[in-house]
């Protein structure tokens, strides 16, 4: 299948002009309300959402989610996590970060990321397109400034969703666990994430991820070591390699 390469402009106004959409898709989870408190009390502080929920919302414009990407930058970022989590129940995600259950939602939950200890096996993130540009696939890395509105895109990942593409930001990172122990190495969770979106949005996968993806069918083996840590991929992703 052939990608058609041609973006009109409007593409690129919309990500700037779409935020009050976003922002009301936030103000819809529970734990909004303390968060823009805990904006209020620590002027330094930065929070970005991104992630799955913005790629969502950006996509089909509503609809509830069930988790959400936060990172957290500035001197206060300690003290803000201290005050968020006290209201509701915390666990950890996979990588070690803070998943934060708000008051009253013991199903939607967001993961509150530090961006100075978001370690994704390459340099050290001093700012959110460090980040970003350490992600998985282009279309979730996407980011707003929650207390701002600024939209962040470095990978021209909104180009990709209005494609309907899946592309790997990187092929760069290290074949290593992904922390120290893991039975899964980075790479491997690449292959399954990037296979999971192809499949779960019904979207294109470019021919270098498609060749990367290909070259690295190895990985199928872990399949159960990363539904158990992650979840579990969607049914049809292993289509796209035999296409």
């Amino acid at each position: 299948m052939q990608i058609d390469t041609s973006v009109p402009a409007a593409h690129h106004r919309d990500l700037s002009s779409s935020y009050p959409r976003i922002l009301e898709q936030l103000r819809s989870w529970p734990g909004y309300a303390l968060l823009a408190r805990v904006l209020d009390q620590f002027d330094d502080l930065r929070v970005f959402l991104a992630g799955g929920a913005v790629r969502n919302w950006l996509s089909s414009g509503a609809g509830p989610t069930r988790d959400l990407d936060l990172f957290l930058g500035g001197a206060s970022v300690e003290a803000a996590l201290r005050v968020l989590l006290r209201h509701g129940q915390c666990s950890q995600t996979p990588y070690g970060a803070p998943r934060w259950y708000p008051a009253g939602s013991d199903q939607q939950y967001a993961d509150l990321i530090p961006i100075a200890e978001f370690k994704p096996g390459l340099w050290r993130c001093e700012d959110m397109v460090d980040v970003l540009n350490q992600f998985d696939v282009t279309v979730n890395a996407i980011a707003f400034d929650v207390r701002s509105g600024d939209s962040l895109d470095p990978q021209n990942g909104y180009r990709d969703l209005s494609r309907r593409v899946i592309r790997l930001v990187r092929f760069d990172y290290p074949d290593e666990p992904f922390v120290p122990g893991a039975p899964l190495t980075r790479n491997a969770i690449l292959w399954f994430r990037a296979l999971h979106y192809a499949s779960a949005l019904d979207f294109t996968i470019e021919p270098l991820t498609l060749e990367w993806l290909r070259a690295h069918r190895r990985y199928e083996r872990d399949a159960e070591a990363f539904g158990g840590l992650f979840f579990r991929p969607h049914p049809g992703y292993l289509e796209p390699l035999s296409r």
